[in-house]
């Protein structure tokens, strides 16, 4: 007969999950406790069980190999109903446990009694337990006495746990945890307390800041920095409210203010000091501070709502270079939505309806004719719809997705460059790489894989770069630039004169083409400035032997102006918008720009724009 649910079973699950006992590794101390309930009481069995959901989990097991069973067969499932010790006299002779498996077969269970672990508010978690396979009388009352000091012990040891567990080993403060309990209990209080509970963070240092200090200088200069870093704080804070360390470098303390009205002196007041420098055993160690704030309930409902609120307004006020800053549901939404797009790449790349690649015809600007195509990737998302380039690129490049995404591009666009050599349509196609991609040991190896499974020609392939990603190791770029341009394929510069695409790119790249960047171009007619610096650029590039692609090519008045001052390709929505790989070869056919039917098409670029 299974044993009924408690009434109080959801309070007591969570009592349980909060002692984080289960699936945990074998304990001496608890071992300790069960050889010594089997020795006191004469039996070949003990345990230590919880009783979970649906399970009973033996934290300690003596004389049992199992480590958990069923919840519906569990002695200690009737145990916990008790405050004082339940027993079993003969199982076989119990309607409750007659047909029992644990009875009727492996460990042939005949007599039990278990004494309830029960918390200081009255939450029984499972039981201490013996258990004989042969018939016995009720245990004798000084015997009944031992098991429930047994019982009295195990708890003990599950507080003494849970309270080292609430402990940081650096600082000794109250860790996450206890944070996050603190919080739970201001908010199940009643009134102004619980109505204006603030949470506060603290990040002393960035992630990758951190790990380099414990890196160069060492764990224990580490350990140094966060013992400064919290009597810092601790020191700054107005009120001395409790400090709490969360993890590496970050801080937490609940806000101690009933309303608003004293939150932006208080935080002044806390964040003033905390960007100086460090001083661990007389090396200064610079510190990058940002502090963030959450309100209950405007910001968060419970305590990791909260929590999560506070830390994603620190990164914004570290990132914005503040001293400290509100939680900003509209940022944090930013994030959110960023968050969604890497968890949702991978499916998407094995999809066959979100990534696709367009195709814009690349004009040569003195004859009108379509010299070339630049393949530009597009991702519609099933919920989100479509999500531009700009967006989802930048965040793959802060991931391991690059690769993928890459891969995904090059096989979709070489299959279609083959296809359409095979059709009489030789066109160079220009495909956008990232430096990450570049950093790859194997990436011209990949290359010349594709190229070979796909037949295609390395003079129909052209690489676009631009520094959108941090190059980490030049050397290495260096040499698979040298690899690809061994197999004839050309490289062009992307984006020039924006961010770090200037003159340095010049010095290093081995490319061939310059391209302007749109930013530049769509105001030429009208803006002097950007007329002297493309007019600076197409005669730097002539000089220096390269030929000039611009981007974003809108009017008549444009085009005539870069075809007058030496521009050699073109592209943008004057000429056509990009095109599926159809549309475009229609295009083509019916004399794409010029108007005119062009018999021998080869020429010019295809990438993740």
């Amino acid at each position: 007969m299974e044993a009924s649910i408690p009434a109080n079973e959801q309070d007591r699950l969570a009592a349980l999950r909060r002692f984080e006992l289960l699936d945990t590794p074998p304990e001496d101390a608890f071992d300790h406790i069960t050889r010594l309930a089997a020795k006191l009481l004469n039996v070949p069995i003990a345990l230590v069980s919880l009783i979970d959901q649906d399970r009973q989990w033996f934290k300690s097991h003596l004389g049992l190999a199992v480590r958990e069973t069923a919840r519906e067969f569990a002695f200690c499932a009737h145990a916990i109903h008790g405050d004082d010790v339940f027993m079993v006299e003969d199982a076989t002779l119990d309607p409750r446990f007659s047909d029992n498996p644990l009875v009727t077969e492996d460990p042939g269970i005949r007599f039990y009694a278990g004494a309830p672990l029960r918390t200081s508010d009255g939450l029984n978690l499972g039981t201490i337990c013996v258990i004989d396979r042969v018939p016995r009388p009720v245990l004798a009352p000084d015997e009944q006495e031992a098991l429930r000091n047994l019982s009295s012990m195990v708890m003990m040891l599950i507080e003494a746990r849970q309270a080292v567990g609430y402990l940081h080993p650096v600082t000794g403060l109250s860790n996450r945890f206890r944070f996050l309990k603190d919080i739970d209990n201001v908010l199940k209080q009643d009134g102004p307390a619980a109505s204006r509970t603030g949470v506060v963070v603290f990040d002393t240092a960035a992630s990758d800041q951190y790990a380099t200090l414990a890196r160069s200088l060492g764990q224990v200069m580490a350990d140094l920095f966060e013992v400064a870093a919290a009597r810092r704080i601790g020191d700054a804070l107005p009120g001395r409210p409790k400090l709490y360390h969360l993890s590496a470098a970050r801080f937490g303390c609940i806000l101690p203010l009933p309303d608003d009205a004293g939150l932006e002196p208080w935080l002044d007041a806390a964040t003033a000091g905390l960007g100086a420098p460090i001083l661990c055993q007389g090396v200064p160690i610079a510190t990058s501070n940002g502090t963030g704030v959450a309100l209950f309930p405007s910001d968060g409902a419970n305590a990791l709502e909260l929590l999560r609120a506070a830390t994603t307004a620190a990164h914004q006020a570290m990132e914005g270079k503040t001293p400290w800053c509100r939680y900003d549901a509209a940022q944090d939404h930013a994030s959110q939505r960023a968050f969604h797009l890497l968890r949702d790449m991978v499916p998407a790349v094995a999809a066959t309806d979100q990534f696709r690649i367009v195709y814009q015809p690349k004009i040569d600007l003195a004859t009108r004719q379509c010299v070339g195509s630049e393949a530009l990737l597009r991702w519609v998302h099933p919920d989100l719809g479509p999500i531009s380039p700009a967006e989802f690129i930048p965040l793959a490049e802060r991931t391991a997705f690059v690769r993928p995404i890459t891969d995904w591009v090059l096989n979709v666009v070489l299959a279609q460059v083959a296809q359409w050599e095979k059709a009489g349509i030789r066109l160079r196609t220009s495909i956008n790489l990232s430096m990450l991609d570049l950093e790859a040991d194997d990436f011209s190896n990949r290359i010349t894989a594709l190229l070979d499974r796909y037949g295609v020609s390395p003079d129909l392939i052209d690489f676009e770069v631009t520094e959108s990603a941090l190059m980490k190791d030049r050397g290495k770029v260096n040499r698979q630039f040298k690899r690809i341009r061994q197999l004839g394929i050309e490289f062009e510069i992307d984006d020039f004169g924006t961010g770090q695409s200037a003159l340095s790119y010049l010095k290093y790249i081995p490319a061939s083409v310059v391209k302007i960047d749109k930013l530049f171009v769509q105001s030429l007619t009208t803006d002097r400035n950007d007329q002297i610096m493309v007019r600076s650029t197409i005669d730097l590039a002539h000089e220096l032997g390269y030929r000039v692609v611009a981007e974003g090519i809108e009017t008549a008045e444009v085009y005539d102006w870069l075809r007058a001052h030496g521009c050699d390709i073109g592209q943008g929505y004057l000429m056509s918008r990009p095109l599926e790989a159809p549309a475009f070869e229609a295009w083509l056919r019916a004399g794409g720009f010029s108007g005119q039917p062009q018999k021998t098409l080869c020429g010019a670029n295809a990438g993740n724009d």
